[in-house]
């Protein structure tokens, strides 16, 4: 989608969201930040952190299958440049791209090193869809019937598209270039020692991420039921994987609003929730600037760029057109 589409999806939800926001919630926004208990969500800040360096592990099983012979300190840098990029760009794979390009590092294997990224992106939503399943079957809680049906929902559509992955190689007309990928992503799927490993990581990383929002709500003195925390969290993640809004911003906001009114959370609470969740993703992926800005990687050779599409090239000559710009709203 273009960028001014998601620029006014985003307005357009941000909109609607201070519309329907009244007086009072907007008193209680207010308070949430004034009254915050800052070490709450310093401690989700930290665990964040955490979770990205448990991510660039499980990156490594995937990028030693392929054969990329990088150490786990490079690739702790490629990850958070990579979040960098994710918060600076408006759009939702730029920071992929990065992490691909600087691990093919010029070698002529950029269609593996997406592979690579690839993996470790559907690693990652597996096991985020999993537990989102897991905790609707476990719930204590009495659940609307809409959030039960749209977590089923997703985990259908997933395992859809995981059964027709292999299918795809033979039915589906493919460039060699992206048959040879494809065939790259099987090869390491049919790994299973990588892929154990690789999920016990996302397994640790998914809890992080549970329990960062869980601190940021204990930060504001949300209502919000542990256990629901486990719902909450994947579900609003994977709607701000959708690739219709800039970085999440809107879609974050309302779903939140929506997932915890059952709950009787008032919009406010739920407002500066999801305000402060995605500030602390920020103040990581701000983090990251600086590990491109002085973490002295070597740049990676850039790929010929087509029209309209996002590339190495194109991604670095933004970059360096506007660093200045990028690195005074990092800061």
């Amino acid at each position: 989608m273009s960028k001014l589409f998601r620029f006014g999806i985003s307005a357009a939800l941000i909109a609607w969201i201070a519309w329907k926001t009244d007086a009072n919630d907007w008193v209680r926004v207010r308070a949430a930040f004034t009254e915050m208990r800052v070490e709450y969500w310093l401690m989700a800040v930290g665990v964040l952190l955490l979770s990205q360096f448990a991510s660039a592990l499980r990156w490594r099983y995937f990028t030693d299958q392929l054969r990329f012979p990088r150490s786990l300190r490079q690739l702790t840098g490629f990850y958070f440049i990579g979040m960098y990029f994710n918060l600076m760009l408006p759009t939702s794979v730029g920071g992929d791209v990065v992490r691909a390009c600087y691990l093919d590092g010029g070698a002529g294997r950029r269609l593996a090193a997406f592979a690579s990224v690839f993996l470790d992106r559907l690693n990652g939503l597996m096991v985020l869809v999993g537990m989102a399943c897991l905790a609707v079957a476990l719930s204590p809680l009495e659940l609307a019937p809409w959030i039960r049906w749209s977590v089923w929902g997703i985990a259908a559509g997933g395992l859809v598209g995981l059964t027709a992955l292999p299918l795809a190689s033979r039915l589906i007309r493919l460039s060699p270039a992206r048959r040879e990928q494809l065939l790259a992503v099987l090869r390491v799927v049919r790994a299973p020692a990588a892929l154990v490993q690789a999920t016990g990581l996302s397994i640790v990383v998914q809890v992080g991420n549970v329990l960062l929002v869980w601190l940021v709500g204990q930060a504001i003195h949300a209502e919000v039921p542990f256990s629901f925390y486990w719902i909450l969290t994947p579900m609003v993640t994977l709607l701000t994987l959708l690739p219709i809004s800039v970085n999440g911003v809107g879609v974050r906001e309302q779903a939140t609003v929506i997932l915890l009114a059952p709950f009787g959370v008032g919009q406010g609470s739920a407002l500066s929730l999801a305000v402060l969740w995605f500030a602390a993703h920020a103040t990581v992926s701000v983090m990251g600037g600086f590990v491109y800005l002085f973490g002295h990687f070597p740049k990676p050779e850039l790929p010929a760029e087509k029209p309209g599409e996002v590339t190495c090239e194109s991604i670095d000559r933004d970059s360096d057109q506007g660093r200045a710009r990028q690195y005074s709203q990092a800061a």
